[in-house]
Order: structure tokens, then sequence, then C-alpha cells
């Protein structure tokens, strides 16, 4: 028996980085259930393996969004707008740090990199929340991913958990 619990959703996939991530996984499972989705990237090598991910999954729309700047993530909704008049839901499975001050100990963590990795992993959500709510106007869903890391000690993880 199909799922159809999503039929008719649109949603907003952020964070996919290839096929071995939790939110291809979330992806999958939501367009097997029959929401249509978008995708967002950062940068020209995560679009080279987001565009054909995508497109695994019926979809055309991969637009570009730097979380850490605000003209960017207006642009993202601007497209999106043009596509869709709707939104249903948004994943945030965005997390980033400096790979170099992850090898180290926490004690080592920068404040400039603590700030940045805090504002892409975790303002973001709230950042994209700001304008994905002019567009989920019967109102919507919003999920954002942790990690382990938050309840127990991981090697190397140091600012990410």
């Amino acid at each position: 028996m199909a799922n159809d619990l999503m039929v008719g959703r649109r949603g907003l996939i952020m964070g996919l980085a290839n096929d071995k991530s939790i939110a291809w996984g979330i992806a999958k499972t939501l367009r097997d259930a029959g929401a249509e989705l978008a995708f967002s990237y950062q940068g020209e090598a995560l679009k080279k393996r987001v565009g054909p991910l995508a497109a695994q999954l019926g979809s055309d729309i991969v637009l570009p969004c730097d979380v850490g700047d605000e003209v960017s993530i207006n642009a993202l909704f601007d497209d999106l707008k043009e596509r869709w008049n709707n939104l249903d839901f948004i994943v945030h499975a965005i997390g980033f740090s400096d790979k170099n001050e992850l090898r180290g100990r926490y004690v080592d963590t920068t404040r400039d990199n603590f700030n940045l990795t805090m504002d892409i992993s975790v303002y973001s959500f709230t950042a994209v929340m700001q304008r994905a709510e002019k567009m989920m106007k019967n109102g919507g869903s919003s999920l954002t991913l942790t990690y382990i890391g938050a309840e127990q000690v991981m090697p190397h993880y140091n600012v990410m958990g």
C-alpha cells in the first residue's frame, strides 16, 4: 500500500550533501509519501551533487543559498515564491565548522570559528524560518537536525556537538 500522507504538500530541503546524508533519507521518504520537493545548495561543488539527487526525486527546483548571507536567503525565497505560492514544510539539515578546528581540542576553538559555526549551524534555522513563515499560508512544519554529539562525547566533533 502506497503512503500518500504528503500528497499536495510542498517542502524545501536544505543541507543535502550526498546520498549518505540524513537529509537524503528524509527527502526520499517525503517524496515516497507524495511530497513535492525543492532543494537548496551552497556553492558550485554542492550544486553538482544536489542537482542529480533532486532529479532522482523528480525535482527540478535546485536553488543557491548561503545561509550566512541575508541577501542570499532572501533571494532563495524570492526564487521559490516565483515557482510556488505556498510552502508546507522546511527540512534544515545544515551544519558547518572549519574542519581544521575539528582536529584539535575543543578548548582551542577560536571565537571566530565558534561564532561562524553557531551562525551557520544554529541561527540559520531561525533566519530561514523568518522567510519561510510568509509562504506557510496555512501553517506549516519545520524540522532541524542535531547529532548525538550533543549528548555524548564524540572524538573530533568539538564545537559541532
